[in-house]
């Protein structure tokens, strides 16, 4: 897959007796990120501001050990919040976009020792990881970065295959080619139209883990392909089980996946057959039009390409009465086949 060309870091100078000033990567060749110094307060032994720790290829949660500096007797007040905003990256290896959600979560408990494992955490869950401490008037607090690893391809199959959901990976490979986080940040994937991960996962809305860990990711598509494969089954049915062939009723499923039905019975013929209205596309995954829509009528697919093509990247917005091209689940499940 091609990535855009990065640009040279910029350096950025910093303000004398300012602790709280922005830090830049100086890495050479590397996009910029202006990370903001948290108000960290109190003395620590370890770990230092902003440590990166990382949700290993297994997406198990790193081992991160909190110890602060003091003579003050305990019981000790431990709290932690871990936060993440969410902001678009698509696929390409680039600065991220606008943001769409942000995540929280958080626990406390009270102890007589002065460290403090994150393991406690028990998610695999990142972003910034905040801790605080609290004894007698005195506060400690101090900030820390977790990201994740990208599994193997490898990793993945075999997880699949070990659920017995093989039929999951071509969906994979469509919806993210089996990529979990952008190498760049060491993030989620993040789509425009709110998909996480390799999976994808919008609707239902994933949790902060499922978006994290690309097990509990695949755990979620794997339910939800169950869901539509049963509802795809139930459709065809509806005309018996000698209607369909299982070609059909993959098709029927990975239509659903993506949007509506893939199949219309045909009085007639007496027979299932692919939604005779819907033109694909093929130059993209999953967009297409209505022929029946009078705006589309008499047009071939290239005709139709050219007049919407621009409008493709305002997703739900770019769909007008002047432009009216559509989502739909029979081009992606045709796209699937095809790929």
């Amino acid at each position: 897959m091609a990535t855009d060309p990065q640009k040279p870091a910029l350096k950025k100078k910093r303000k004398k007796g300012n602790k709280n000033a922005g830090t830049t990567n100086k890495k050479e060749g590397s996009v910029v990120k202006v990370v903001a110094k948290p108000d960290d307060v109190g003395e620590w032994v370890k770990p230092n501001t902003l440590d990166k720790f990382y949700i290993d290829e297994d997406a198990v949660f790193p081992t991160i050990d909190f110890e602060i500096k003091t003579a003050m007797p305990g019981p000790y007040k431990w709290s932690w919040v871990m936060s993440w905003d969410a902001h678009v990256s698509g696929l390409r290896e680039k600065k991220r976009g606008k943001k769409v959600a942000s995540f929280k979560d958080h626990g406390e408990c009270t102890q007589d020792e002065k460290t403090w494992s994150a393991k406690q955490v028990n998610k695999a869950i990142g972003g910034k990881l905040c801790v605080t401490v609290e004894v007698g008037e005195a506060k400690f607090r101090r900030t820390v970065v977790v990201l994740a690893k990208q599994p193997t391809p490898e990793k993945i199959k075999a997880y699949l295959e070990a659920r017995d959901s093989t039929a999951l990976e071509k969906l994979i490979k469509q919806e993210s080619n089996f990529k979990h986080v952008i190498n760049l940040d060491l993030e989620p994937v993040v789509a425009g139209d709110r998909g996480y991960g390799l999976t994808q996962l919008t609707s239902p809305i994933p949790t902060y883990t499922q978006i994290w860990s690309w097990q509990e990711n695949l755990n979620a598509g794997i339910a939800l392909i169950n869901v539509k494969k049963k509802a795809a089954k139930k459709f065809l049915d509806s005309h018996g089980v000698e209607s369909y062939t299982q070609d059909m009723l993959d098709m029927e499923t990975i239509s659903r996946w993506n949007g509506g039905p893939y199949h219309e019975w045909n009085a007639t013929t007496k027979k299932w057959q692919r939604k005779d209205e819907i033109m694909c596309d093929t130059k993209t995954g999953n967009i297409g039009w209505n022929m029946d829509v009078e705006a589309n009528k008499g047009k071939s697919e290239a005709e139709l390409h050219e007049r919407d093509k621009d409008e493709y990247s305002k997703m739900k917005a770019g769909q007008t009465a002047e432009h009216p091209w559509v989502y739909t689940g029979v081009c992606y499940a045709d796209h699937v086949a095809n790929h």
